[in-house]
């Protein structure tokens, strides 16, 4: 539809004297104006052709490849975050959302990773296989590339034979031990 002029008429009741005025104004030259929309787009990032789920530490944040994505189902404008769960000996990266200390997921898919954070993350890998956590939906483990320490390896025999066996050199017989008091 195009509008080439508009006639208005405005209508004033004066109280004091209970007078009707009527004023006409004609307005033409109309030009049509279209209104530019915007559409907000997420770039996914290139498909890498990895159907393993993956976050890829990058120098200042990390990355979801698709196949993260897919499994996530986390948005953009999401605040996720990568806590680190401890059972035992064995600590173990995990993402879940959280809105209060988590960081934005960007369009890009793209979260924001420094300091501390970093380097926490870091001691486990700069690529994390991504596996959903049993019984917490919402959560993943991380399971990262980085080699395990020697320190957090414990050989265990495969059969103890005789318990003394497994003492030490540094340590003492109790029966060597003498109490002075």
């Amino acid at each position: 539809m195009q509008i080439n002029s508009a006639k208005l008429i405005v209508e004033i009741l004066d109280e004091t004297t209970g007078e009707l005025i009527t004023r006409e104004a004609t307005l033409g030259d109309f030009k049509e104006v279209t209104k530019k929309t915007t559409t907000t787009r997420t770039k996914k990032p290139k498909d890498d052709g990895d159907p393993t789920p993956k976050i890829t530490l990058l120098e200042s944040k990390w990355q979801m490849n698709n196949a993260c994505i897919e499994l996530t189902k986390f948005d953009p404008e999401q605040k996720l975050d990568i806590k680190f769960e401890k059972k035992g000996k064995t600590t173990t990266p995990v993402l879940c959302e959280d809105e209060k200390a988590g960081n934005r997921l960007t369009k890009t898919f793209t979260v924001s990773c420094r300091g501390s954070k970093h380097d926490n993350l870091a001691e486990f890998g700069t690529v994390f296989e991504v596996i959903p956590y049993e019984g917490k939906e919402g959560y993943f483990k991380l399971i990262g590339d980085a080699p395990q320490k020697e320190d957090d390896i414990i050989e265990v025999p495969e059969e103890i034979e005789d318990p003394d066996d497994i003492v030490d050199d540094d340590t003492q017989d109790i029966e060597d031990f003498e109490l002075e008091l």
